[in-house]
């Protein structure tokens, strides 16, 4: 079979929110531009288009989690269904969505002759830059802890990545997990199922919202920055005094880490403090020793029976969607690269990528660094320059999140991060100011 080649003067991969800001900045910039999205699912959306489990929604403001250029309309909190249809609405406004190729999946991105190259299930690509929009989670493959004798529960096991149609009326579940998606899920499921028991083996730190607060944009960034940076500073202080004025932390709910040390959760008009108040749920601070034919079996040897266990364990981590990527015919390794900005890898030419903040929203850092995307592209066609690739730092550096499932990844990402603050005003400044040749990035 014949596989069609394409030319384009952008390859978008990936269709949610990074690739529809991506789309809508290179449309302002550069009106004649040509590109195509390449979209491996049936939709627009990414997360939101994947995510089904009960309960699914923003785990933090619609106001900076919106795009700016078209503004949410919406409640604070947005659930997950009805961020997609905002998602939808806005490619479809900006006549984005014409450009993008759904149900194709990629499987290699090579560089060569001063052109990409990106191959798909349907037909080829090339030009002169590609643009990751795939996230920093592995939509294939969840996290999913082992524990013994797996084969032996006669129960259903579900990932909430991976729910699919499943029936908990009338159940006994069991969710394993105590962080952003347990405690949003553990309201829903308490509605339908018979009984819901959350097996948590440490607390996590939670923030109520107000369905009904209504703010801004501006408000928003400086609020929560502001309250970040608190956290950073007065970390012991802060952390006696949400002890000492919010009830529902005690001996056993309260987390072994600082607040902030890892994203908090959120409840929404206090929905979580009150299921977890409902005879109909229990929740248990142990960690899992085995399963068994009705349950898992914890630590202290009291098995939990159920009919279903939901693993809310969250993703793994993953960069460039687990596409191979090759320079010059050599397969790149991108634990070998050093990071820049956030956006690009040292050695790789003309491939940018999108990640997102642990403070703040994913959106917002989306648009920043699409504008920055611009930036460099306007630099290099003023200057007819072919190629920008950034150099190489060889000293390791620390995540600057202790969550596991950043942790468990280290072996996947750039070995060496510079000049990416965990910080949007800095960022915003820093990406509109400074030089894009800045020393950094070799151009030719």
């Amino acid at each position: 079979m014949v596989i069609k080649m394409e030319k384009v003067d952008v390859t978008i991969i990936g269709a949610g929110i990074a690739g529809i800001t991506t789309a809508y900045y290179l449309q302002k910039n550069f009106p004649n531009i040509t590109y195509k999205i390449i979209e491996s699912r049936s939709d627009v959306g990414g997360t939101w288009d994947q995510m089904k489990f009960p309960g699914v929604r923003a785990d933090n403001d619609m106001y900076t989690y919106g795009f700016s250029f078209n503004p949410w309309q919406g409640p604070i909190i947005g659930k997950g269904q009805d961020i997609k249809k905002y998602i939808k609405q806005t490619a479809e406004k900006f006549n984005i969505k014409k450009h993008i190729l759904f149900n194709t999946q990629v499987t290699s991105s090579s560089w060569k002759d001063s052109q990409w190259i990106t191959k798909t299930n349907r037909k080829n690509f090339t030009s002169q830059h590609v643009i990751f929009c795939t996230g920093s989670r592995d939509r294939k493959n969840p996290h999913l802890p082992k524990f013994k004798n797996e084969n032996k529960y006669q129960g259903k096991i579900v990932h909430t990545q991976a729910w699919g149609d499943t029936d908990y009326k009338n159940k006994n579940v069991t969710i394993i997990g105590s962080g952003c998606t347990a405690i949003t899920m553990a309201p829903s499921i308490i509605k339908e199922a018979k009984k819901v028991t959350l097996v948590q083996r440490s607390p996590a730190w939670i923030i109520n919202i107000d369905s009904q607060e209504k703010s801004s944009r501006g408000y928003k960034t400086f609020e929560v920055l502001k309250d970040y940076i608190f956290s950073r500073f007065f970390k012991k202080s802060l952390r006696k005094k949400i002890i000492a004025t919010d009830p529902y932390y005690n001996e056993t709910t309260t987390p072994s880490y600082d607040y902030w040390d890892q994203r908090p959760a959120s409840s929404l008009d206090q929905d979580y403090f009150r299921a977890v108040e409902s005879e109909k749920v229990s929740i248990v601070r142990q960690g899992i020793s085995n399963w068994e034919t009705t349950g898992v079996k914890l630590q202290n040897g009291k098995v939990i029976h159920s009919d279903i266990t939901v693993m809310a364990t969250g993703g793994n981590a993953q960069l460039l969607g687990g596409i191979d990527i090759f320079v010059n015919d050599k397969k790149v390794n991108i634990n070998d690269t050093s990071w820049y900005r956030g956006m690009m890898f040292s050695g790789i030419p003309n491939l940018f990528a999108h990640a997102g903040y642990i403070n703040f929203s994913w959106t917002a850092r989306c648009e920043i660094v699409s504008q920055r995307i611009c930036t460099t592209i306007n630099y290099m066609k003023k200057k007819q320059l072919t190629s920008c690739t950034p150099k190489y730092l060889g000293e390791k550096s620390k995540p600057s999140i202790q969550a596991n499932y950043v942790l468990r990844a280290m072996d996947k990402f750039p070995n060496r991060t510079y000049k990416f603050y965990q910080n949007y005003l800095i960022e915003y400044l820093s990406f509109k100011w400074s030089k894009v040749n800045d020393g950094a990035v070799d151009f030719k």
